[in-house]
């Protein structure tokens, strides 16, 4: 497996798993649906040295019993987060934060139906990394770590993953990633998101250099809303910053179909929360949307890209909020509960 090197970060080999006693169905025909999901703190059984106090099984506090009824919880939240279209109401890939390991990865898509071709984030210092799941073939796969900035505080670096699809023959690219917490403040940690932010710019634009209408969707939580330089009052530059903000350490995001490019620049990323509405996550009561699906030019305004935009919905199943519509997060009190994210997913139709 190769990996592309850069200055800005290291790279390990990347774990692929399959789907032991998966009876996978074959893909959705037609297109694909592609969700981001963060688990919440999605922990194996297994004392490893890195759990949260809450997920010690030494301490009584967790155990297999514990573990299969959240793993059972959260692929319900999957299965019953399809968009209309989909083959069996099943996403077809599903990238997910916050899972420990290639076990609870494993355990989660035999749970949620069977998914054949999964990949783990390698062994790192984090205790919680990117996944996917997917009924697609993995053609290629990548890991990428970056180097936080020097200044400020930062967390342990997770990995993004990178992985190239064949989705029926054609090919689509699936970027996850899981940016730094505000936990420090939001000014304060914004360097290490604007950093990644801008890796992730720089990793979608060399493959757009070489495939312009290629179809690429970055995936994850952001811990970062779409208008977040608004939200801030433009004191400074965020990690998804708007289009006529021009090249810069940050990711390029439009609102409107229209303004998405991959040619000119850096790329501009399609992002659908604007038309389609809806939120992921709730911070004090308030409403956000730190939780992404960014789409490459192609897929909403390139005539030679294999797969189309259709839809986007962030309407959750719901069993997994309550009556005022906040995210059941899981409740280690109570053993109940799915997380405190909401699925959010994208459908992309084949091109004729």
């Amino acid at each position: 497996m190769r990996f592309r090197r850069f200055a800005t970060l290291s790279a390990a080999p990347l774990v692929l798993i399959g789907c032991v006693r998966c009876q996978t169905a074959p893909a959705a025909s037609g297109g694909a649906v592609i969700m981001s999901y963060n688990l919440q703190t999605l922990f194996d059984p297994v004392d490893q040295g890195g759990e949260y106090e809450e997920f010690r099984v030494a301490t009584g506090a967790w155990s297999e019993a514990l573990y299969r009824t959240r793993v059972e919880a959260l692929a319900s939240s999957i299965l019953a987060s399809g968009i209309p279209g989909s083959r069996d109401g099943r996403p077809d890939v599903v990238v997910v934060q916050e899972a420990e390991n290639a076990r609870v990865l494993r355990d989660l898509a035999e749970a949620a139906g069977g998914y054949k071709y999964i990949a783990s984030s390698p062994a790192e210092d984090a205790s919680l990394g990117c996944g996917i799941l997917s009924r697609f073939p993995f053609a290629a796969l990548k890991a990428h770590r970056v180097r936080a900035p020097d200044d400020g505080p930062s967390s342990v670096p997770r990995f993004m993953l990178e992985a190239e699809l064949d989705a029926d023959g054609r090919r689509l690219v699936v970027i996850a990633a899981h940016l730094k917490s505000k936990l420090g403040g939001a000014a304060e940690t914004e360097p290490e998101r604007r950093a990644a932010a801008a890796f992730v710019s720089a990793l979608v634009a060399a493959r757009l250099a070489s495939a312009p209408s290629l179809a690429v969707i970055v995936a994850g939580d952001f811990n970062e809303n779409p208008d977040e330089h608004d939200r801030v009052g433009r004191a400074y530059p965020t990690a998804l910053m708007p289009p006529d903000s021009g090249p810069g350490s940050w990711l390029l995001i439009a609102g409107d179909k229209g303004s998405a490019t991959s040619a000119g620049g850096p790329p501009v990323l399609y992002c659908p929360w604007e038309e389609a509405g809806g939120y992921s996550y709730r911070y004090r009561g308030s409403e956000e949307r730190i939780d992404q699906l960014l789409l490459s030019a192609g897929t909403v305004a390139g005539d030679d890209c294999p797969f189309r935009f259709e839809a986007f919905s962030a309407v959750p199943p719901e069993f997994i909020v309550d009556p005022e519509g906040s995210p059941l997060g899981w409740n280690a009190r109570t053993g109940s509960g799915y997380s405190d994210h909401l699925p959010i997913r994208v459908r992309l139709a084949f091109s004729p």
